[in-house]
């Protein structure tokens, strides 16, 4: 019994090693400097945003791909992918760049709620998710067809 609970208790320690070992590789996240972004995120930044003054940028190394996040004092926040392609835009106190958001989207909402602001743009591999000043938000699909509203 007591060579059982030696072996669980290595077996046990073991695991708990290996895990923190993985997760330390897993999420590695770093701040750097903003040269030091993709360069296609960087030419995004100064067309955009090239106003405001950047806060923090942090790089999350994972096992597969980068990322990198972007946050402005203002309090803005964008993200990108490994090739520096932007993958979410959150804007705290203005409205989302008109150029970046898909020209079907900005139709739908300029026809369905035009008073609204886009304050923040996600876009996924088959689907955009857009929030709205009033707190609505919709979901489409890759071919910009509404698939969901949630208030």
């Amino acid at each position: 019994m007591k060579k059982l609970s030696i072996i669980l208790a290595a077996i046990f320690f073991a695991a708990a090693s290996a895990y923190a070992v993985t997760d330390e590789l897993i999420n590695d996240e770093r701040p750097i400097t903003f040269e030091q972004l993709p360069a296609t995120a960087q030419s995004f930044i100064k067309s955009n945003f090239g106003k405001e003054d950047i806060s923090f940028v942090i790089k999350d190394k994972g096992i597969l791909f980068d990322e990198y996040s972007v946050a402005f004092v203002n309090g803005n926040k964008l993200e990108f992918d490994d090739k520096g392609e932007w993958t979410e835009v959150k804007c705290r106190y203005s409205a989302v760049p008109n150029n970046i958001v898909p020209r079907e989207i900005s139709d739908y909402i300029k026809e369905h709620n035009p008073s609204a602001k886009i304050i923040e743009i996600k876009r996924e591999r088959n689907e955009w998710e857009v929030k709205l000043s009033g707190g609505l938000e919709l979901k489409f699909n890759s071919s910009f067809r509404l698939v969901d509203i949630d208030d």
